[in-house]
């Protein structure tokens, strides 16, 4: 049984806490990722809230339009049309 007031018992679990600190810690470099997203031309845009969430890309990303605009269509570049609440007769 350790005793706490034993200093060789402290240094110990100093030292095991330093290792579980170390153990932990990561280092990130964001300006070298190790993963570079690159969107495709066109987007699959859906609606959801004030948000355009494109559905077809790798990676999931969206767009905030607020609560005023909604998607209403794409044009022929595949590009979002957005309309206000008050274009729609909607107010």
């Amino acid at each position: 049984m350790k005793d706490p007031n034993n200093q060789q018992d402290q240094q110990d679990n100093q030292e095991s806490e330093e290792t579980k600190d170390d153990s932990i810690s990561e280092v990130l470099n964001f300006d070298k990722p190790d993963f570079t997203f690159v969107p495709k031309a066109n987007h699959e845009w859906r609606q959801q809230g004030p948000y355009l969430c494109c559905k077809s890309c790798e990676v999931e990303h969206a767009v905030w339009v607020g609560t005023d605009k909604m998607l209403v269509g794409l044009d022929e570049k595949g590009q979002p049309i957005l309309k206000t609440r008050a274009e729609l007769g909607m107010d």
